[in-house]
């Protein structure tokens, strides 16, 4: 029954220019204003040199966290340098731009250069780029992460998509209705260009990023949203880039919490994406 309610491939959103359209009339609310934008300013714009964006978050002054396959051209391993961040990107401007300096994928993301995945690769779909230097404008304040979102959980997205690529929107009152195969469900609006965006939960000390959206599906009919969870893989990328120098394209954290060096010994890794029109 599973099996005929959801589909069992899912496609991923990241957003080529050729396909920008109008806006659409969703649940979101565009972030026009300073004060709208203002709690949110550390979520932004993630550009790639060769066309293309995804949405990102900083989770710390240099580290920016989205979808793995945001840092794949076709199945092959963009350069660092070649993806912009653009905190609190609006309407041409941003808070603070940096290039990427080094980036670095779950160990057991595969890229097949396809524009569909399945939900193991959709578990692991999270990539964490470095910036050339840290962030410290006024009002950029990094998400701390919320590891283990409890089911029925109502959630908040900020996101650029297609349509609505120049302002940040946000979805408010969606919810992670499941989490199967080690993936999150959630009722939360998802187009093309919003691969990366951070589904929030709100606390006490404010929004956490819970998750990260990679890719939509159908459930029963209706709309999915699905997101690779930040666990203990999340944690130990982090500990890489932050306390070594080495380029991890070819140093990959083990589930174990080691490391292991060599470029032939290292697995490429990445989800495919939306093969350009």
């Amino acid at each position: 029954m599973v099996q005929r309610m959801l589909r069992l491939l899912f496609t991923i959103l990241f957003l080529w220019p050729g396909l920008v359209s109008a806006q659409s009339d969703g649940p979101l609310q565009a972030l026009n204003t300073s004060d709208q934008a203002q709690p949110w300013l550390a979520v932004g714009r993630l550009d790639m040199k060769r066309g293309g964006f995804c949405t990102g978050a900083l989770i710390s002054p240099k580290l920016v966290l989205t979808a793995a396959h945001c840092v794949y051209d076709r199945g092959v391993l963009r350069q660092a340098s070649a993806i912009t961040f653009h905190a609190g990107y609006n309407k041409g401007k941003a808070i603070a731009s940096r290039r990427g300096a080094r980036l670095l994928t779950h160990l057991e993301y595969v890229d097949d250069g396809k524009s569909t995945a399945t939900p193991a690769s959709i578990a692991r779909d999270v990539a964490i780029i470095e910036l050339e230097s840290a962030i410290d404008a006024p009002g950029v304040i990094p998400f701390e992460r919320h590891r283990k979102p409890p089911l029925d959980a109502r959630v908040v997205v900020v996101s650029y998509a297609r349509g609505r690529t120049e302002v940040p929107s946000l979805e408010r009152g969606c919810k992670m209705f499941a989490r199967r195969e080690g993936v999150l469900h959630y009722t939360c609006a998802l187009d093309f260009g919003g691969s990366g965006s951070p589904v929030f939960t709100m606390t006490s000390a404010g929004p956490k990023i819970a998750s990260i959206l990679s890719a939509g599906t159908e459930w029963d009919g209706t709309k999915v949203a699905l997101g690779a969870p930040l666990g203990a893989a999340v944690d130990r990328m982090v500990r890489e880039l932050q306390t070594t120098n080495r380029d991890p394209v070819f140093v990959k954290t083990t589930e174990r919490g080691g490391a292991w060096n060599g470029r032939s010994a290292v697995k490429r890794s990445g989800l495919p994406q939306i093969k350009r029109d």
